[in-house]
């Protein structure tokens, strides 16, 4: 039997594409859960082992380490990426859960990954004949992983490690904490163009109005007086003698219901019925309309504050991408990573926010501003 010495000369001293024992892994994988980053993790090892009880071990350590903390990342994810440990050969293996189990980092000191986003879609892959006895070795594990986060609102990234190695991070936790989970349609822009949430917007405009038929206190007026003159054609209720409202359309109160006409008593038995009013001998010329135009017009309506339109909050991400698309009209999902230097996957999951969010739209194969986006894209 080959000792655990002897894996590890092998493991030293074999190059990269030379051969390997593929069959044991003969490094201790760490896995740290952060409880918050204010203080240290706690961390678990996972031993020297055949490979396939390795990888199983690793993927479900940290399956349980992230669920326990209060993560959803499911147990397939975690796998793929575990697997993936087999072309860095295991080594410096360094698994981080973070955010509540919403966040793993997936970190090595292998060879790293040179072509990233070639990486994440199906059919390119680096594995070769000894490692396929433990992976598909087809291309499809980080694949599948960046399909699954993509649909949940997730992201996947991939970066070079210090030194050497790569880091793959998984989350379901929004960049920035992405406020459009707690957007409310009544949130509005100041005339500023500050976001005010409904609870700030409501507290200073909200007006308490009297409960139906309810009667009306000594001294106050059925409505809210003209605030700062906002009705001009109606004059303002502070100055004196001004009129809140015009005569006509002056309040009486919600309980004010107008008084029935007295009854018009019944003709006598056989009486000729004088209710119907009078309209002239048969032949007789009908009064004639008036000109057109001769009616008066009708009054204007008192100028009221222009609509404010709902506006989500944005990252700060979103806000770059809609400057863009608002300078250049339309965009490929690809000039939006050539230009913002942002990896695929986090492009993807961006634009797919503001697409949700009413912000953008798909031109056949290009992003654009849809009417509502160029509105908001134009007062950042």
């Amino acid at each position: 039997m080959e000792t655990m010495e002897q894996h590890t000369s092998l493991h030293d001293e074999a190059p990269q594409g030379a051969s390997f024992d593929y069959s044991f892994v003969d490094t201790v994988g760490r896995i740290a859960l952060y409880d918050d980053l204010r203080s240290a993790p706690r961390v678990a090892e996972i031993k020297p082992a055949d490979t396939a009880a390795y990888i199983e071990a690793l993927a479900s350590t940290v399956y349980e380490q992230s669920h326990g903390a209060g993560g959803t990342i499911p147990y397939t994810v975690i796998r793929e990426v575990s697997e993936n440990f087999i072309h860095a050969r295991f080594k410096e293996v360094v698994v981080s859960i973070l955010d509540k189990g919403n966040t793993i980092r997936f970190a090595d000191h292998g060879p790293g990954i040179p072509s990233k986003e070639k990486a994440q879609m199906p059919g390119f892959s680096s594995a070769v004949e000894p490692m396929k006895n433990y992976i598909r070795g087809v291309g499809s594990g980080l694949p599948i992983v960046r399909e699954y986060l993509e649909s949940s609102h997730g992201t996947i990234t991939i970066e070079d490690n210090l030194g050497t190695g790569a880091v793959v991070t998984v989350s379901l936790v929004r960049e920035e904490d992405d406020p459009l989970d707690d957007w409310d349609e009544t949130d509005v822009l100041s005339s500023k163009g500050e976001y005010i949430p409904s609870s700030s917007y409501a507290s200073e405009t909200a007006v308490v109005h009297q409960p139906y038929a309810a009667p009306l206190a000594a001294g106050t007026e059925p409505y809210p007086s003209n605030p700062a003159g906002i009705y001009p054609s109606m004059g303002s209720s502070s100055a004196p003698g001004a009129t809140p409202y015009p005569p006509a359309y002056a309040p009486q109160g919600y309980s004010a219901v107008p008084a029935a006409p007295a009854p018009v008593p019944a003709p006598s038995y056989g009486a000729p019925y004088q209710g119907y009013p009078s309209y002239g001998a048969y032949g007789a010329a009908p009064t004639a309309y008036p000109a057109y135009g001769a009616a008066p017009a009708p009054a204007a309506y008192p100028g009221y504050p222009s609509a404010v339109m709902p506006a989500p909050a944005l990252s700060e991400r979103e806000r770059i991408f809609l400057k863009l698309l608002l300078k250049e009209g339309t965009l490929r999902n690809k000039d939006f990573s050539d230009l913002t230097e942002t990896p695929a996957s986090t492009t993807n999951t961006t634009l797919n926010r503001l697409r949700e969010a009413g912000l953008v739209e798909m031109v056949g194969k290009q992003r654009a501003l849809t009417p509502y986006g160029r509105q908001i894209a134009q007062g950042l």
